[in-house]
Protein backbone atom coordinates (compact mmCIF):
# COMPACT_ATOMS: atom_id res chain seq x y z
CA UNK A 1 0.00 0.00 0.00
CA UNK A 2 1.33 3.43 -0.93
CA UNK A 3 2.24 5.68 1.98
CA UNK A 4 3.62 8.65 0.01
CA UNK A 5 1.14 10.81 -1.85
CA UNK A 6 0.97 14.26 -3.40
CA UNK A 7 -0.89 16.85 -1.34
CA UNK A 8 -3.92 18.55 -2.83
CA UNK A 9 -3.65 22.21 -3.85
CA UNK A 10 -5.76 23.45 -0.92
CA UNK A 11 -3.41 21.87 1.63
CA UNK A 12 -0.35 23.06 -0.29
CA UNK A 13 -1.66 26.63 -0.28
CA UNK A 14 -2.32 26.57 3.47
CA UNK A 15 1.19 25.27 4.17
CA UNK A 16 2.68 27.95 1.92
CA UNK A 17 0.54 30.60 3.59
CA UNK A 18 1.98 29.60 6.96
CA UNK A 19 5.49 30.40 5.71
CA UNK A 20 4.65 33.79 4.21
CA UNK A 21 1.88 35.00 6.55
CA UNK A 22 2.93 34.42 10.14
CA UNK A 23 0.82 37.15 11.74
CA UNK A 24 -1.22 40.27 10.85
CA UNK A 25 1.97 42.32 10.51
CA UNK A 26 3.03 39.98 7.67
CA UNK A 27 -0.15 40.89 5.77
CA UNK A 28 0.50 44.60 6.24
CA UNK A 29 4.11 44.25 5.11
CA UNK A 30 3.27 42.35 1.93
CA UNK A 31 0.38 44.61 0.90
CA UNK A 32 2.23 47.87 1.59
CA UNK A 33 5.27 46.62 -0.31
CA UNK A 34 2.97 45.92 -3.26
CA UNK A 35 1.68 49.50 -3.01
CA UNK A 36 5.24 50.86 -3.03
CA UNK A 37 6.12 48.70 -6.05
CA UNK A 38 2.98 50.11 -7.73
CA UNK A 39 4.58 53.59 -7.50
CA UNK A 40 2.06 54.93 -4.99
CA UNK A 41 2.58 58.46 -3.66
CA UNK A 42 0.08 58.05 -0.82
CA UNK A 43 -0.56 54.92 1.25
CA UNK A 44 -3.12 54.56 4.04
CA UNK A 45 -2.93 51.68 6.52
CA UNK A 46 -5.98 51.02 8.73
CA UNK A 47 -6.19 48.14 11.20
CA UNK A 48 -8.71 46.98 13.78
CA UNK A 49 -7.97 44.87 16.87
CA UNK A 50 -4.33 44.27 16.08
CA UNK A 51 -5.17 43.41 12.47
CA UNK A 52 -6.93 40.23 13.51
CA UNK A 53 -10.40 41.43 12.57
CA UNK A 54 -9.57 43.87 9.77
CA UNK A 55 -6.70 45.30 7.72
CA UNK A 56 -7.18 47.81 4.92
CA UNK A 57 -4.42 49.14 2.67
CA UNK A 58 -5.27 51.91 0.19
CA UNK A 59 -2.94 53.48 -2.35
CA UNK A 60 -2.95 55.75 -5.40
CA UNK A 61 -0.57 53.60 -7.41
CA UNK A 62 -0.87 52.35 -10.99
CA UNK A 63 -3.58 49.84 -10.08
CA UNK A 64 -4.18 46.33 -11.41
CA UNK A 65 -5.64 45.65 -14.84
CA UNK A 66 -9.12 44.12 -14.67
CA UNK A 67 -8.02 40.97 -16.44
CA UNK A 68 -5.08 40.53 -14.03
CA UNK A 69 -6.82 40.83 -10.66
CA UNK A 70 -7.94 37.22 -10.36
CA UNK A 71 -4.61 35.98 -11.74
CA UNK A 72 -2.75 38.05 -9.13
CA UNK A 73 -4.20 35.82 -6.42
CA UNK A 74 -2.81 32.61 -7.92
CA UNK A 75 0.37 31.16 -6.44
CA UNK A 76 3.60 32.31 -8.08
CA UNK A 77 1.82 34.89 -10.21
CA UNK A 78 3.84 38.13 -10.40
CA UNK A 79 4.57 41.04 -12.71
CA UNK A 80 7.99 41.71 -11.20
CA UNK A 81 10.18 38.96 -12.64
CA UNK A 82 9.89 36.74 -15.69
CA UNK A 83 12.57 34.09 -15.25
CA UNK A 84 15.40 32.95 -12.99
CA UNK A 85 17.85 35.44 -14.50
CA UNK A 86 15.85 38.29 -12.97
CA UNK A 87 16.58 36.92 -9.48
CA UNK A 88 20.11 38.33 -9.76
CA UNK A 89 18.93 41.92 -10.26
CA UNK A 90 15.82 42.34 -8.13
CA UNK A 91 14.87 46.01 -7.77
CA UNK A 92 11.37 45.58 -6.34
CA UNK A 93 10.25 44.72 -2.82
CA UNK A 94 8.07 41.83 -3.98
CA UNK A 95 8.98 39.19 -6.54
CA UNK A 96 7.97 35.72 -5.31
CA UNK A 97 4.31 35.86 -6.32
CA UNK A 98 3.22 34.17 -3.09
CA UNK A 99 1.88 36.91 -0.84
CA UNK A 100 -1.56 37.62 -2.33
CA UNK A 101 -2.34 33.93 -2.77
CA UNK A 102 -1.24 33.19 0.80
CA UNK A 103 -3.30 36.05 2.26
CA UNK A 104 -6.42 35.08 0.30
CA UNK A 105 -6.07 31.45 1.38
CA UNK A 106 -6.41 32.22 5.11
CA UNK A 107 -8.79 35.20 5.17
CA UNK A 108 -11.69 36.99 3.50
CA UNK A 109 -10.44 39.54 0.99
CA UNK A 110 -12.02 42.39 -0.93
CA UNK A 111 -9.98 43.97 -3.74
CA UNK A 112 -10.91 47.21 -5.49
CA UNK A 113 -8.55 48.46 -8.18
CA UNK A 114 -8.49 50.78 -11.17
CA UNK A 115 -5.79 51.74 -13.64
CA UNK A 116 -5.40 55.26 -15.02
CA UNK A 117 -6.55 54.36 -18.54
CA UNK A 118 -9.64 52.41 -17.44
CA UNK A 119 -13.09 54.02 -17.19
CA UNK A 120 -14.20 51.79 -14.30
CA UNK A 121 -12.53 49.75 -11.63
CA UNK A 122 -12.98 46.14 -10.60
CA UNK A 123 -14.15 44.71 -7.28
CA UNK A 124 -13.37 41.09 -6.39
CA UNK A 125 -14.40 39.11 -3.28
CA UNK A 126 -12.31 36.11 -2.21
CA UNK A 127 -13.19 33.76 0.67
CA UNK A 128 -10.53 31.31 1.84
CA UNK A 129 -8.87 31.33 -1.58
CA UNK A 130 -12.10 30.99 -3.58
CA UNK A 131 -13.31 33.84 -5.78
CA UNK A 132 -16.92 34.52 -4.73
CA UNK A 133 -17.78 37.57 -6.78
CA UNK A 134 -16.22 39.84 -9.40
CA UNK A 135 -17.84 43.01 -10.74
CA UNK A 136 -17.13 46.44 -12.22
CA UNK A 137 -17.34 49.44 -9.91
CA UNK A 138 -16.60 53.12 -9.71
CA UNK A 139 -13.45 53.97 -7.76
CA UNK A 140 -10.38 56.26 -7.87
CA UNK A 141 -7.12 55.21 -9.51
CA UNK A 142 -5.11 52.83 -7.37
CA UNK A 143 -5.85 49.81 -5.22
CA UNK A 144 -7.63 49.15 -1.92
CA UNK A 145 -7.36 45.71 -0.34
CA UNK A 146 -9.36 44.81 2.77
CA UNK A 147 -8.46 41.65 4.68
CA UNK A 148 -10.93 40.40 7.31
CA UNK A 149 -11.07 37.46 9.72
CA UNK A 150 -7.44 36.52 9.27
CA UNK A 151 -6.75 32.80 9.94
CA UNK A 152 -10.50 32.09 10.24
CA UNK A 153 -9.95 28.69 8.59
CA UNK A 154 -6.65 27.85 10.31
CA UNK A 155 -7.52 27.79 14.03
CA UNK A 156 -4.08 26.47 14.98
CA UNK A 157 -2.45 29.59 13.55
CA UNK A 158 -5.06 31.84 15.16
CA UNK A 159 -4.47 30.24 18.54
CA UNK A 160 -0.80 31.17 18.53
CA UNK A 161 -1.29 34.87 17.86
CA UNK A 162 -0.33 37.24 20.67
CA UNK A 163 -2.70 39.71 22.30
CA UNK A 164 -4.36 42.36 20.13
CA UNK A 165 -2.09 45.04 21.61
CA UNK A 166 1.07 43.02 20.93
CA UNK A 167 0.02 42.23 17.35
CA UNK A 168 -0.71 45.94 16.98
CA UNK A 169 2.84 46.76 18.08
CA UNK A 170 4.21 44.37 15.44
CA UNK A 171 2.13 46.15 12.78
CA UNK A 172 3.34 49.52 14.01
CA UNK A 173 6.95 48.42 13.65
CA UNK A 174 6.30 47.31 10.07
CA UNK A 175 4.50 50.51 9.04
CA UNK A 176 7.10 52.72 10.71
CA UNK A 177 9.96 51.00 8.93
CA UNK A 178 8.23 51.05 5.55
CA UNK A 179 7.57 54.79 6.00
CA UNK A 180 11.19 55.41 7.03
CA UNK A 181 12.55 53.40 4.11
CA UNK A 182 10.41 55.37 1.63
CA UNK A 183 10.21 59.00 2.82
CA UNK A 184 9.10 59.98 -0.69
CA UNK A 185 5.74 58.27 -0.01
CA UNK A 186 3.17 59.83 2.33
CA UNK A 187 1.98 57.28 4.90
CA UNK A 188 -1.17 57.55 7.02
CA UNK A 189 -1.52 55.05 9.82
CA UNK A 190 -4.74 54.44 11.76
CA UNK A 191 -5.43 51.79 14.39
CA UNK A 192 -8.85 51.20 15.92
CA UNK A 193 -10.09 54.32 14.11
CA UNK A 194 -7.47 56.49 15.81
CA UNK A 195 -4.93 58.33 13.64
CA UNK A 196 -1.37 57.80 14.82
CA UNK A 197 0.95 59.42 12.33
CA UNK A 198 1.11 60.96 8.89
CA UNK A 199 4.39 61.39 7.03
CA UNK A 200 4.73 64.18 4.50
CA UNK A 201 6.14 62.13 1.65
CA UNK A 202 8.53 64.97 0.78
CA UNK A 203 11.55 62.68 0.40
CA UNK A 204 13.20 63.96 3.59
CA UNK A 205 14.04 61.10 5.97
CA UNK A 206 14.46 63.47 8.91
CA UNK A 207 10.93 64.77 8.33
CA UNK A 208 9.62 61.20 8.49
CA UNK A 209 11.58 60.63 11.71
CA UNK A 210 9.89 63.68 13.25
CA UNK A 211 6.44 62.41 12.27
CA UNK A 212 7.05 58.95 13.69
CA UNK A 213 9.36 59.41 16.68
CA UNK A 214 8.73 62.99 17.79
CA UNK A 215 10.87 66.01 18.67
CA UNK A 216 13.19 64.48 21.24
CA UNK A 217 14.65 61.98 18.81
CA UNK A 218 14.49 64.48 15.91
CA UNK A 219 16.65 66.91 17.92
CA UNK A 220 19.27 64.32 18.89
CA UNK A 221 20.21 62.61 15.62
CA UNK A 222 23.26 63.07 13.41
CA UNK A 223 23.28 62.73 9.64
CA UNK A 224 25.54 60.12 8.09
CA UNK A 225 26.46 59.84 4.40
CA UNK A 226 29.50 57.92 3.20
CA UNK A 227 30.76 55.49 0.59
CA UNK A 228 33.14 52.64 1.33
CA UNK A 229 34.19 50.34 -1.51
CA UNK A 230 30.99 49.35 -3.37
CA UNK A 231 28.69 50.30 -0.49
CA UNK A 232 26.94 53.65 0.10
CA UNK A 233 25.53 54.31 3.55
CA UNK A 234 23.11 57.10 4.40
CA UNK A 235 20.93 57.75 7.41
CA UNK A 236 20.99 58.95 11.00
CA UNK A 237 22.50 57.83 14.29
CA UNK A 238 21.38 59.09 17.68
CA UNK A 239 23.49 60.58 20.42
CA UNK A 240 23.65 59.13 23.93
CA UNK A 241 20.58 61.11 25.04
CA UNK A 242 18.22 58.87 23.07
CA UNK A 243 19.92 55.52 23.64
CA UNK A 244 17.41 52.95 24.85
CA UNK A 245 17.42 49.82 26.98
CA UNK A 246 16.36 47.71 23.97
CA UNK A 247 16.89 47.63 20.21
CA UNK A 248 13.39 48.83 19.34
CA UNK A 249 14.67 52.03 17.71
CA UNK A 250 17.04 50.48 15.18
CA UNK A 251 16.25 50.19 11.47
CA UNK A 252 18.28 48.75 8.61
CA UNK A 253 17.33 49.11 4.95
CA UNK A 254 19.10 47.49 2.02
CA UNK A 255 18.19 49.15 -1.27
CA UNK A 256 14.95 50.35 0.33
CA UNK A 257 14.08 46.95 1.81
CA UNK A 258 13.65 46.67 5.59
CA UNK A 259 15.73 43.79 6.94
CA UNK A 260 17.13 42.43 10.17
CA UNK A 261 20.84 41.72 10.11
CA UNK A 262 23.08 40.88 13.07
CA UNK A 263 26.27 41.81 11.22
CA UNK A 264 25.15 45.39 10.56
CA UNK A 265 23.70 45.78 14.06
CA UNK A 266 26.97 44.54 15.57
CA UNK A 267 28.96 46.95 13.40
CA UNK A 268 26.96 49.95 14.62
CA UNK A 269 27.02 48.90 18.26
CA UNK A 270 30.75 48.21 18.08
CA UNK A 271 31.28 51.73 16.73
CA UNK A 272 29.35 53.07 19.73
CA UNK A 273 31.35 50.97 22.19
CA UNK A 274 32.63 53.01 25.16
CA UNK A 275 30.35 55.90 24.15
CA UNK A 276 27.23 54.47 25.80
CA UNK A 277 26.64 53.12 29.28
CA UNK A 278 26.22 49.39 29.73
CA UNK A 279 22.92 47.85 28.59
CA UNK A 280 22.12 50.84 26.38
CA UNK A 281 21.55 50.48 22.64
CA UNK A 282 21.99 53.25 20.08
CA UNK A 283 19.26 54.73 17.92
CA UNK A 284 20.01 54.39 14.22
CA UNK A 285 18.32 54.36 10.84
CA UNK A 286 20.63 53.27 8.03
CA UNK A 287 19.95 53.04 4.31
CA UNK A 288 22.59 50.84 2.70
CA UNK A 289 22.82 50.85 -1.07
CA UNK A 290 24.63 47.99 -2.79
CA UNK A 291 24.57 46.44 -6.24
CA UNK A 292 21.75 43.81 -6.25
CA UNK A 293 24.20 41.30 -7.74
CA UNK A 294 26.14 41.30 -4.45
CA UNK A 295 23.17 40.28 -2.28
CA UNK A 296 20.64 37.46 -2.16
CA UNK A 297 17.16 38.48 -0.97
CA UNK A 298 15.64 35.09 -1.83
CA UNK A 299 16.61 33.53 1.51
CA UNK A 300 13.24 33.32 3.26
CA UNK A 301 9.62 33.90 2.16
CA UNK A 302 9.34 36.81 4.61
CA UNK A 303 12.25 38.56 2.82
CA UNK A 304 13.47 39.92 6.17
CA UNK A 305 16.80 38.16 5.81
CA UNK A 306 19.39 38.62 3.10
CA UNK A 307 22.85 37.26 2.34
CA UNK A 308 25.82 39.42 1.42
CA UNK A 309 28.50 38.19 -0.93
CA UNK A 310 31.10 39.66 1.45
CA UNK A 311 29.73 39.99 4.99
CA UNK A 312 33.04 41.14 6.46
CA UNK A 313 33.33 44.01 4.00
CA UNK A 314 29.83 45.19 4.94
CA UNK A 315 30.75 45.10 8.64
CA UNK A 316 33.88 47.17 8.05
CA UNK A 317 32.07 49.69 5.87
CA UNK A 318 29.27 50.25 8.38
CA UNK A 319 31.65 50.36 11.34
CA UNK A 320 33.94 52.92 9.68
CA UNK A 321 31.06 55.13 8.54
CA UNK A 322 29.41 55.24 11.96
CA UNK A 323 32.68 55.57 13.90
CA UNK A 324 33.84 58.47 11.71
CA UNK A 325 30.64 60.45 12.22
CA UNK A 326 30.70 59.82 15.97
CA UNK A 327 34.27 61.05 16.30
CA UNK A 328 33.45 64.15 14.27
CA UNK A 329 30.65 65.12 16.66
CA UNK A 330 31.83 65.75 20.19
CA UNK A 331 28.28 66.09 21.49
CA UNK A 332 27.61 62.41 20.84
CA UNK A 333 29.94 61.38 23.65
CA UNK A 334 28.86 60.65 27.16
CA UNK A 335 30.31 63.01 29.79
CA UNK A 336 33.26 61.52 31.66
CA UNK A 337 32.34 59.25 34.53
CA UNK A 338 32.77 61.04 37.82
CA UNK A 339 34.20 59.01 40.64
CA UNK A 340 33.33 61.54 43.30
CA UNK A 341 30.30 60.82 45.38
CA UNK A 342 27.10 62.79 45.55
CA UNK A 343 25.71 60.27 48.00
CA UNK A 344 23.60 61.89 50.72
CA UNK A 345 24.38 60.82 54.29
CA UNK A 346 22.68 57.60 55.35
CA UNK A 347 21.62 58.55 58.86
CA UNK A 348 20.76 55.78 61.27
CA UNK A 349 20.53 55.06 64.96
CA UNK A 350 23.72 53.24 65.90
CA UNK A 351 23.27 50.21 68.07
CA UNK A 352 24.87 46.93 68.92
CA UNK A 353 26.14 45.12 65.82
CA UNK A 354 25.87 41.60 67.27
CA UNK A 355 22.50 40.76 65.74
CA UNK A 356 23.35 37.31 64.38
CA UNK A 357 25.63 34.91 66.20
CA UNK A 358 25.72 31.75 64.10
CA UNK A 359 29.47 31.26 63.79
CA UNK A 360 29.50 27.88 62.11
CA UNK A 361 27.77 28.70 58.81
CA UNK A 362 29.77 29.90 55.82
CA UNK A 363 28.50 32.33 53.22
CA UNK A 364 30.50 32.59 50.00
CA UNK A 365 34.02 31.30 50.41
CA UNK A 366 36.79 31.25 47.86
CA UNK A 367 36.90 27.46 47.90
CA UNK A 368 33.30 26.53 48.76
CA UNK A 369 30.00 27.86 47.49
CA UNK A 370 27.09 26.68 49.61
CA UNK A 371 24.41 28.13 47.36
CA UNK A 372 24.52 26.25 44.07
CA UNK A 373 24.00 28.00 40.76
CA UNK A 374 20.68 26.27 40.18
CA UNK A 375 19.26 27.78 43.37
CA UNK A 376 20.42 31.24 42.34
CA UNK A 377 18.95 30.94 38.87
CA UNK A 378 15.66 29.74 40.32
CA UNK A 379 15.57 32.66 42.72
CA UNK A 380 16.30 35.05 39.86
CA UNK A 381 13.56 33.63 37.64
CA UNK A 382 10.89 33.24 40.30
CA UNK A 383 9.08 36.35 41.40
CA UNK A 384 9.15 36.80 45.14
CA UNK A 385 5.39 37.21 45.07
CA UNK A 386 2.24 35.77 43.56
CA UNK A 387 -0.03 38.21 41.75
CA UNK A 388 -3.62 37.64 40.75
CA UNK A 389 -4.66 38.11 37.12
CA UNK A 390 -5.23 41.82 37.66
CA UNK A 391 -1.88 42.35 39.35
CA UNK A 392 -3.67 43.70 42.41
CA UNK A 393 -2.42 41.40 45.14
CA UNK A 394 0.95 39.91 45.97
CA UNK A 395 1.69 37.17 48.47
CA UNK A 396 5.31 36.37 49.21
CA UNK A 397 6.37 32.72 49.24
CA UNK A 398 8.64 31.40 51.93
CA UNK A 399 12.28 32.19 51.24
CA UNK A 400 14.42 29.44 52.71
CA UNK A 401 17.41 31.61 53.52
CA UNK A 402 18.52 32.44 57.04
CA UNK A 403 19.99 35.93 57.44
CA UNK A 404 21.78 34.66 60.55
CA UNK A 405 24.38 33.09 58.27
CA UNK A 406 26.07 36.51 58.11
CA UNK A 407 28.04 37.07 61.27
CA UNK A 408 28.57 40.51 62.84
CA UNK A 409 31.13 42.40 60.79
CA UNK A 410 33.61 45.19 61.45
CA UNK A 411 34.24 47.62 58.60
CA UNK A 412 37.86 47.82 57.45
CA UNK A 413 37.45 50.24 54.55
CA UNK A 414 36.48 50.73 50.91
CA UNK A 415 38.38 49.41 47.89
CA UNK A 416 38.31 51.46 44.67
CA UNK A 417 35.10 53.14 45.88
CA UNK A 418 33.35 49.91 44.80
CA UNK A 419 33.87 47.19 47.41
CA UNK A 420 33.43 47.36 51.17
CA UNK A 421 36.08 45.38 53.04
CA UNK A 422 34.96 43.92 56.36
CA UNK A 423 36.16 41.31 58.82
CA UNK A 424 34.44 38.74 60.96
CA UNK A 425 35.90 36.53 63.63
CA UNK A 426 37.98 34.37 61.30
CA UNK A 427 37.13 35.63 57.82
CA UNK A 428 37.71 38.50 55.41
CA UNK A 429 34.59 39.75 53.55
CA UNK A 430 34.30 41.78 50.35
CA UNK A 431 30.89 43.34 49.67
CA UNK A 432 29.86 44.79 46.30
CA UNK A 433 28.28 48.06 47.43
CA UNK A 434 26.04 48.41 44.35
CA UNK A 435 24.81 44.80 44.38
CA UNK A 436 24.20 44.96 48.14
CA UNK A 437 22.27 48.23 47.97
CA UNK A 438 20.32 46.90 44.98
CA UNK A 439 19.20 43.88 47.04
CA UNK A 440 18.20 46.14 49.94
CA UNK A 441 16.22 48.47 47.68
CA UNK A 442 14.61 45.61 45.78
CA UNK A 443 13.18 44.02 48.91
CA UNK A 444 12.12 47.43 50.26
CA UNK A 445 10.35 48.40 47.00
CA UNK A 446 8.74 44.98 46.69
CA UNK A 447 7.30 45.25 50.19
CA UNK A 448 6.10 48.80 49.50
CA UNK A 449 4.48 47.65 46.25
CA UNK A 450 2.67 44.86 48.06
CA UNK A 451 1.41 47.40 50.58
CA UNK A 452 0.60 49.97 47.85
CA UNK A 453 2.84 52.42 49.67
CA UNK A 454 5.58 53.40 47.21
CA UNK A 455 6.11 57.08 47.97
CA UNK A 456 5.97 59.80 45.31
CA UNK A 457 7.27 63.33 45.18
CA UNK A 458 5.65 66.11 43.16
CA UNK A 459 7.86 67.92 40.67
CA UNK A 460 7.99 71.71 40.68
CA UNK A 461 8.28 71.61 36.90
CA UNK A 462 6.71 68.63 35.11
CA UNK A 463 8.96 66.61 32.82
CA UNK A 464 7.67 66.54 29.24
CA UNK A 465 8.65 63.43 27.28
CA UNK A 466 8.09 62.87 23.56
CA UNK A 467 7.31 59.26 22.70
CA UNK A 468 6.80 57.24 19.57
CA UNK A 469 3.12 56.44 19.28
CA UNK A 470 3.60 52.76 20.19
CA UNK A 471 5.48 53.84 23.33
CA UNK A 472 2.59 56.12 24.24
CA UNK A 473 0.15 53.25 23.68
CA UNK A 474 2.19 51.16 26.12
CA UNK A 475 2.07 53.97 28.70
CA UNK A 476 -1.70 54.37 28.31
CA UNK A 477 -2.30 50.64 28.70
CA UNK A 478 -0.12 50.46 31.81
CA UNK A 479 -1.05 53.75 33.46
CA UNK A 480 -2.18 51.95 36.65
CA UNK A 481 1.15 50.16 36.94
CA UNK A 482 3.02 53.46 36.61
CA UNK A 483 0.76 54.96 39.29
CA UNK A 484 1.39 52.03 41.64
CA UNK A 485 5.17 52.48 41.36
CA UNK A 486 5.02 56.20 42.09
CA UNK A 487 4.64 57.98 38.74
CA UNK A 488 1.92 60.54 38.07
CA UNK A 489 1.51 60.86 34.30
CA UNK A 490 -0.79 63.11 32.27
CA UNK A 491 -1.45 63.21 28.55
CA UNK A 492 0.29 66.19 26.92
CA UNK A 493 -1.21 65.96 23.45
CA UNK A 494 0.07 64.29 20.30
CA UNK A 495 2.63 61.65 21.36
CA UNK A 496 3.81 63.50 24.47
CA UNK A 497 3.25 62.92 28.18
CA UNK A 498 3.80 65.04 31.27
CA UNK A 499 5.35 63.43 34.35
CA UNK A 500 4.13 65.38 37.40
CA UNK A 501 5.32 63.08 40.18
CA UNK A 502 8.04 60.47 40.46
CA UNK A 503 8.91 57.75 42.99
CA UNK A 504 11.21 58.89 45.77
CA UNK A 505 14.41 57.10 44.88
CA UNK A 506 17.96 57.33 46.12
CA UNK A 507 20.43 59.74 44.60
CA UNK A 508 19.70 61.88 41.56
CA UNK A 509 19.14 59.56 38.57
CA UNK A 510 18.06 60.78 35.15
CA UNK A 511 14.28 60.40 35.36
CA UNK A 512 13.91 60.02 31.59
CA UNK A 513 16.41 57.15 31.60
CA UNK A 514 14.59 55.43 34.45
CA UNK A 515 11.24 55.94 32.74
CA UNK A 516 12.40 54.53 29.39
CA UNK A 517 14.04 51.51 31.02
CA UNK A 518 10.80 50.76 32.86
CA UNK A 519 8.91 51.19 29.58
CA UNK A 520 11.29 48.77 27.89
CA UNK A 521 10.79 46.14 30.60
CA UNK A 522 7.00 46.47 30.24
CA UNK A 523 7.26 45.94 26.47
CA UNK A 524 9.55 42.94 26.78
CA UNK A 525 7.44 41.21 29.45
CA UNK A 526 4.00 42.38 28.35
CA UNK A 527 2.41 38.93 28.30
CA UNK A 528 3.62 38.06 31.81
CA UNK A 529 2.15 40.38 34.47
CA UNK A 530 4.13 38.69 37.23
CA UNK A 531 7.45 39.07 35.47
CA UNK A 532 6.68 42.62 34.32
CA UNK A 533 6.20 43.90 37.86
CA UNK A 534 9.28 42.07 39.06
CA UNK A 535 11.44 43.45 36.26
CA UNK A 536 10.13 46.98 36.82
CA UNK A 537 11.03 46.76 40.51
CA UNK A 538 14.47 45.37 39.54
CA UNK A 539 15.00 48.43 37.35
CA UNK A 540 13.91 50.88 40.03
CA UNK A 541 16.09 49.15 42.62
CA UNK A 542 19.10 49.30 40.33
CA UNK A 543 18.61 52.96 39.42
CA UNK A 544 18.10 54.00 43.04
CA UNK A 545 21.21 52.26 44.37
CA UNK A 546 24.71 53.37 45.26
CA UNK A 547 26.98 52.97 42.25
CA UNK A 548 30.50 51.70 41.80
CA UNK A 549 32.66 54.79 42.20
CA UNK A 550 30.59 56.33 45.00
CA UNK A 551 32.77 57.17 47.99
CA UNK A 552 31.19 56.13 51.29
CA UNK A 553 32.12 57.17 54.81
CA UNK A 554 32.40 54.67 57.64
CA UNK A 555 28.87 55.23 58.97
CA UNK A 556 27.39 54.76 55.50
CA UNK A 557 29.24 51.47 55.08
CA UNK A 558 28.09 50.22 58.50
CA UNK A 559 24.51 51.19 57.62
CA UNK A 560 24.69 49.36 54.28
CA UNK A 561 26.10 46.15 55.74
CA UNK A 562 23.59 46.21 58.60
CA UNK A 563 20.64 46.57 56.19
CA UNK A 564 22.01 43.79 53.99
CA UNK A 565 22.13 41.45 56.98
CA UNK A 566 18.41 42.07 57.55
CA UNK A 567 17.44 41.13 53.98
CA UNK A 568 15.48 37.93 53.38
CA UNK A 569 18.10 36.91 50.85
CA UNK A 570 21.30 38.88 51.42
CA UNK A 571 23.43 36.71 49.17
CA UNK A 572 22.63 37.95 45.66
CA UNK A 573 21.37 41.07 43.95
CA UNK A 574 18.02 40.72 42.10
CA UNK A 575 19.89 39.78 38.92
CA UNK A 576 21.66 36.85 40.59
CA UNK A 577 25.12 38.38 41.11
CA UNK A 578 26.71 37.75 44.51
CA UNK A 579 26.59 40.64 46.95
CA UNK A 580 29.30 39.29 49.22
CA UNK A 581 32.24 36.90 49.07
CA UNK A 582 34.64 35.83 51.76
CA UNK A 583 37.85 34.01 52.39
CA UNK A 584 39.07 32.61 55.68
CA UNK A 585 42.17 33.86 57.45
CA UNK A 586 43.45 30.30 57.17
CA UNK A 587 43.26 30.56 53.36
CA UNK A 588 45.13 33.87 53.49
CA UNK A 589 47.84 32.37 55.66
CA UNK A 590 48.18 29.48 53.21
CA UNK A 591 48.65 31.94 50.34
CA UNK A 592 51.37 33.74 52.32
CA UNK A 593 53.00 30.36 53.13
CA UNK A 594 52.54 30.93 56.85
CA UNK A 595 50.86 27.55 57.19
CA UNK A 596 50.91 24.36 55.11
Amino acid sequence: MKTIHVLDSKTINKIAAGEVIEKPASVVKELVENSIDAKANNITVEVMHGGISSIRISDDGIGINKEDIETAFLRHATSKIKDDKDLNTINTLGFRGEALASIACVSKVEVISKTKDSLTGRKVYIDGGKIIKSEDCGCPDGTTITVKELFFNTPARLKFLKSESREGIYITEVVQNLALSHPNVSFRYKANEKSYFITKGDGDLKSAILSIYGKEIYNNIIYLNSSVDFIRIEGYVGNSTIARASRTHQSIFINGRYIKNKTITAAVETAFKSMLTINKFPFFILNIYVNPEFIDVNVHPSKLEIKFQDEQMVFKAVYKSVKDVLLSKSDILEPPIKFTSNVPPMYFKQGKMDVFNDKDENLYSSNKNEQNEGDRIKENNDVNSNINSNGAEIDSPEIKVSPSKIEPLSIVGQLHFTYIIAEGKDELYMIDQHAAHERINYEKLLNEYKASSIKSQKLLTPIIIDLSFDEKETVNKNIDLFKNIGFEIDDFGSNSISIRAIPIIYGNPNIKDVFFEILSEININESDVLNTINKVIYTMACKSSIKAGDKLNNMEMIKLVEELRHCENPYTCPHGRPTIIKTTFYELEKKFKRVQ
